[in-house]
């Protein structure tokens, strides 16, 4: 029931229920005072012995005072003033509490003025216009902070937006090349009414050569969007998961000769097979765009894994985008080498997923160097 209540309400019934006990705690003292201060023989003498006293006057008449019934005549007076006391005591912490609470409703809803007409502006905002953002006032107060925030998390959420609306239209095209490739083997093929038995052999090895590659990219694209199972993290020794994967990709290295290097070792607690993918990426990337007889060295130290090439090496301007997915230097050539720009975009999220950073330094025409924070 409390939850159905607007927030201008609950202020409001929060302010009475303290202005109530706040008055009731006042009224309870005072009617208590009253009990003790307002029992004159009480008061003056400490007892309710019978004394003298003269001069207290009761509707302009003195009175002396002494004796049983002259005492009474005081405690009827006094206890008249005292209920009377009492009444309006009563009557004015209701009235305070009837006009605070009235108050309290009003001020309530001058102060959240701009906080609903925040809800109003952001209840506008949908997918179609996450660029407009909300009116800040230069007040510094918990609303204009809220209204900034806000904004700030627009421009996250639209970049974000962008961005899986990129990575959407990139993947459809690098799923569309292959098929289309496929397609127009397949027509060329049809164009011939009687094929020789070559011509299919080649379309059919051109088919399977490309149905690879959309095999690749599909297991790749669903690698990118994995969630770490912490059920299947196991203890992995990393010099003996480099010298796999420098096992893995020995033929590529051969054919360019290059010549590779392993020292020190770490142990990490992960899942295997995507931590494998992970740096199997970093080194891939080293091989490929690496020079004919050059170098690969991996340092595996100090809760650190870098890995340093001799190859190409990067523009200084394409460093920040390295690990934005199916970004490539040179679409052309990394389409040669059978790259569609993921490879390393996997890598840092499988890593990120693993709580490790990673970073890249690069020079042109001197190599690259990757280094894996493991905390």
């Amino acid at each position: 029931m409390w939850n159905k209540f607007t927030l201008r309400v609950k202020i409001t019934i929060l302010t009475a229920a303290t202005l109530t006990a706040m008055c009731a705690c006042l009224t309870a003292i005072s009617i208590y005072n009253t009990s003790i201060f307002y029992d004159p023989v009480l008061f003056m003498t400490g007892n309710r012995q019978p004394i003298g006293i003269i001069g207290i006057e009761h509707s302009g008449v003195p009175y002396n005072i002494g004796g049983d019934e002259n005492i009474e005549i005081i405690d009827e007076i006094f206890i008249g003033s005292r209920n009377t006391f009492i009444t309006l005591s009563i009557t004015s912490s209701a009235l305070i509490i009837l006009a605070g609470t009235a108050l309290s409703y009003i001020i309530a809803g001058s102060t959240l003025k701009p906080l609903k007409n925040l809800a109003e502006k952001i209840e506008e905002i949908d997918e179609n216009n996450l660029n407009e953002q909300i009116e800040t006032t230069s007040n510094g107060d918990e609303v204009a902070r809220l209204a900034k925030s806000f904004n700030k998390m627009l421009e996250k959420l639209g970049q974000a937006f962008e961005n899986k609306k990129l990575f959407a239209i990139n993947a459809a095209h690098e799923l569309k090349t292959p098929l289309t490739t496929m397609s127009a083997v397949i027509d060329v093929l049809y164009m011939d009414e009687k094929p020789n038995t070559q011509d299919c052999m080649e379309v059919i090895d051109e088919v399977k050569e490309n149905i690879k590659q959309l095999r690749i990219l599909v297991q790749d694209l669903l690698t990118f969007n994995y969630e770490l199972d912490d059920d299947l993290c196991e203890e992995i020794q990393l010099d003996l998961l480099f010298e796999k994967i420098i096992e893995d990709l020995s033929d590529s290295i051969n054919e360019k000769n290059i010549s590779v290097s392993i020292n020190g070792n770490m142990t990490l607690t992960g899942e295997k097979n995507l931590l494998e993918r992970a740096f199997a990426n970093i080194v891939q990337n080293a091989v490929k765009y690496n020079k004919t007889g050059g170098t690969i060295n991996v340092l595996i130290h100090d809760n650190a894994i870098i890995v340093e090439d001799s190859g190409i090496g990067l523009p200084e301007e394409s460093i920040p985008q390295i690990f934005d997915p199916f970004y490539c230097v040179d679409r052309s050539r990394s389409r040669k080498l059978g790259g569609v720009g993921l490879g390393l975009s996997i890598a840092k999220q499988i890593l990120d997923k693993h709580g490790m950073g990673i970073a890249v330094s690069s020079e042109q025409g001197k190599g690259t160097k990757f280094i894996v924070n493991s905390h």
